[in-house]
């Protein structure tokens, strides 16, 4: 059964249905290792010394960061036309907190994303000594710093509220059985 959304997203709806398709289960968890990575890659840049090194690591992230904003625009894609959708959790209140989270990551995770390409372009980086990314507008050193800042702080908030998500789902798994609907 096909239904509209608030907000225009159509998706399928099936009441019998009892795990997610595999592409959006792939999705999820895609997006998971993802943030994960890049967190950890953040935490490792300056590790490095200054020089080609860290330029490399540095790329990394920024590569990263560009193939977790396509991951970001495919999977909302599929969620919105082609993804299945489950029942609702247990109770109204319940599934407005999964759905709101739901919303909150994919919001959080595209703010960091066009944080990370502005922060890029406010600093003018290059990609592994190969391709220069120019400093764009009146951008400055301190305009960098901030746009950093907001970007680790974004960070932060997408981890606290996966860590909040992932405890939430093994919480409920005695009640509500997660794993056979997002494994």
């Amino acid at each position: 059964m096909r239904s509209v959304y608030p907000g225009g997203f159509i998706g399928i709806r099936n009441p019998a249905a009892t795990r997610y398709d595999a592409a959006t289960i792939a999705f999820h968890w895609l997006t998971a290792l993802l943030v994960v990575g890049q967190w950890v890659g953040a935490q490792v840049i300056d590790w490095f010394p200054p020089g080609p090194l860290r330029v490399d690591a540095r790329s990394v992230h920024i590569v990263a960061g560009a193939l977790l904003a396509a991951l970001l625009l495919a999977r909302v894609g599929w969620r919105a036309t082609r993804g299945r959708r489950l029942p609702l959790a247990d109770g109204p209140a319940l599934s407005v907190v999964a759905k709101g989270t739901h919303w909150a990551l994919y919001g959080l995770l595209a703010t960091m994303v066009a944080l990370g390409f502005l922060l890029t372009w406010a600093r003018g980086d290059s990609l592994f000594n190969l391709v220069t990314i120019p400093r764009l507008g009146l951008a400055d050193h301190d305009t960098a710093d901030q746009l950093q800042d907001w970007h680790n702080a974004v960070g932060f908030m997408i981890l606290v509220l996966a860590g909040l998500h992932a405890a939430a789902a093994l919480i409920a798994q005695p009640i509500y059985p997660v794993r056979k609907r997002s494994f």
